[in-house]
């Protein structure tokens, strides 16, 4: 039996978790772990809740001022979100 070349375990693990369907939920948890640093510093100490699910990402703000702004900008907030995530993650903003 003739051995195969050894797969680097990032890529098997990767392949894995898009065959499962886990790489897309994996991909919305980062979001919201990572909201801070993509959105900014005034922008997320104003944040009460985000959650993502289905693409649809739902944030909650403290400042009307601050809802009023994203929600006017939603469109530039998804591409920089997808942006940074490498990939089209967020399909639709809902404010609160």
């Amino acid at each position: 039996m003739k051995r195969k070349d050894p797969e680097n375990l990032g890529d098997v693990l990767q392949q894995y978790l898009v065959a499962i369907g886990a790489d897309k939920r994996i991909k919305e948890v980062r979001v919201t772990q990572e909201w801070d640093r993509i959105v900014g510093p005034m922008i997320a100490r104003n944040t009460d809740d985000i959650s993502l699910k289905d693409g649809v990402l739902t944030v909650k703000f403290r400042s009307p001022l601050i809802r009023n702004e994203i929600s006017m900008r939603r469109t530039s907030l998804q591409k920089l979100i997808n942006d940074a995530m490498g990939d089209e993650v967020v399909s639709k903003i809902v404010v609160k």
